[in-house]
């Protein structure tokens, strides 16, 4: 564990604050974050695609890349009012149609044998975290969308963060829970549940009627928030756990894959998503 704390704190404290500068260069809709959050959706999918290989489901280099930018680029666009949703759920479709039309040219036998496999693969690939990504820029379309962007940062990576601290002090005789990631402990959890609890009770505070009026509609959005962001960490631990792997890649130091720092917040994304646009009273 040691070797990997000085990697993480560094990446933490050069990262993070990047992220904060770019969540408030809202031109162009948030060009610069929605930049990096396509490129982080597309080597997610290279990754994703990588880990399916284990398993003989993927095979093709080229439809990662399209389908890890689909979702993301399409939210974008239809935030700069370039298409509206329902295009979006056309071009979907027709996407997904071609992932299904493609494989009746397969000639021969083994190619026959894998289609459900590779079907399968390319699916999860569109999806995750494509799908979810779409979410996260869908953000940046909302009034005062830089502050709700930082709240949603210190949501989700605090959860993380704290889960993380509190499970390295705590969480040596603290039971594990889940089998997907034996080292994940319950003081781990309970951390985690803390950090976003704590990340939306200031905000209620500092930003007045930002996330609505109502304290206990927080509360519930803090609780549903800090359990998407653990499930989103272990779903991702239980499919690099079924590749046989330990990270989803190396690209950054101390976390491992774009996936292993991106998997927290992909199911919280539209969770929040849809409290901004239903729940705030």
């Amino acid at each position: 564990m040691g070797n990997k704390i000085l990697p993480r704190l560094l990446t933490f404290f050069v990262v993070f604050p990047i992220l904060i500068a770019l969540m408030f260069l809202d031109f162009w809709g948030h060009f610069p974050l929605a930049f990096l959050t396509i490129g982080a959706s597309i080597v997610g999918a290279i990754e994703m695609a990588v880990l399916l290989r284990s398993k003989e489901m993927q095979t093709n280099i080229y439809l990662p890349v399209v389908f890890g930018m689909a979702f993301p680029l399409l939210a974008y666009t239809e935030n700069l009012g370039l298409i509206q949703s329902r295009h979006t759920m056309a071009i979907a479709s027709l996407v997904i149609m071609f992932v299904f039309i493609r494989q009746i040219f397969v000639n021969t036998e083994a190619a026959f044998q894998a289609i459900l496999g590779k079907v399968a693969g390319n699916l999860l690939t569109l999806i995750y975290p494509g799908f979810f990504l779409y979410f996260l820029i869908k953000l940046f379309n909302f009034p005062q969308a830089s502050v709700l962007l930082l709240i949603f940062a210190f949501a989700t990576f605090g959860n993380d963060a704290l889960a993380w601290l509190v499970g390295n002090i705590f969480g040596k005789h603290s039971r594990k829970p889940f089998l997907v990631s034996p080292n994940k402990s319950l003081a781990g959890f309970i951390g985690g549940i803390s950090g976003t609890l704590i990340a939306l009770l200031a905000s209620f505070w500092l930003w007045p009627g930002l996330l609505g009026h109502n304290l206990f509609m927080v509360l519930g959005l803090a609780f549903v928030l800090a359990l998407t962001t653990i499930v989103g960490d272990l779903f991702e631990s239980s499919l690099k756990r079924s590749a046989g792997v330990k990270d989803s890649g190396t690209l950054i130091p101390g976390r491992g894959g774009i996936l292993d720092s991106i998997d927290s917040l992909l199911f919280s994304a539209p969770v929040f998503y849809i409290f901004l646009m239903y729940g705030r009273f």
